[in-house]
């Protein structure tokens, strides 16, 4: 399918509103400082799902370099947050720097778009930024570091990229796996867990959806 320029027309005149209609909600060239907003997520979501970007492009991967000004890798990332987390993750980053990281750490903490700190109930608006900026530090800095044995492992992780081989680089990857995997099984047991066991049976659905993602890609 030849590409086509927004000012070219399409065949259908509803699936030129529709597009249009997303790209507005997706507003990229609008995004301050690379934060995105719910309603951009849920703009590109749209335009993936329902495949508006055809009436463009053929495939979604030079869709978004020249639309939405962003790789594919970074727009399917920006779904899978909205996916995982929903619109309150994109609320809380528009008002502070927040990492997917911490906002798994914090996520109970933050219920029907209140974050929940000190005993005090702060709503995620602009008004309350600097309230929420020194409480996301508060909790950001709460969170357990990484125990030696997680330390060795992300550093092993780091290095692969420096292996020689493709087969090298799949054994050690197979290796820091098993480790993980022995990682969340020792965590499932720790009696302090409490109410973060919600939050690692969460990481886990979501590490195990990821893979079995991968596992089915046709570039596999």
């Amino acid at each position: 399918m030849e590409e086509r320029t927004l000012s070219e027309p399409i065949a259908d005149p509803a699936e030129v509103l529709e597009l249009g209609i997303a790209l507005g909600h997706t507003n990229a060239f609008a995004m301050v400082a690379g934060r995105c907003s719910a309603a951009q997520a849920q703009g590109m979501r749209r335009i993936r799902e329902q495949k508006l970007y055809k009436g463009c492009t053929e495939k979604w991967e030079d869709f978004c370099p020249r639309y939405l000004k962003m790789s594919r890798a970074e727009a399917d990332r920006i779904i899978r947050l909205l996916e995982e987390f929903g619109p309150t993750y994109f609320e809380l980053s528009q008002i502070t720097r927040v990492s997917p990281e911490t906002y798994r750490a914090i996520a109970p903490n933050i219920r029907n778009g209140v974050l929940h700190h000190n005993g005090e109930a702060i709503e995620l608006n602009v008004e309350n930024s600097r309230k929420i900026a020194a409480a996301v530090t508060e909790l950001r800095n709460a969170i357990p570091k990484n125990p030696p044995e997680m330390q060795r492992i992300i550093q092993e992780l780091n290095d692969i990229g420096h292996e020689l081989s493709v087969e090298a680089r799949i054994g050690k990857l197979a290796k820091c796996c098993a480790s993980i995997v022995a990682e969340f099984e020792k965590l499932s047991r720790d009696d302090r867990l409490g109410i973060t066991r919600g939050y690692l049976q969460t990481t886990i659905i979501r590490v195990r959806d990821e893979m079995i993602r991968l596992a089915g890609e046709d570039s596999l």
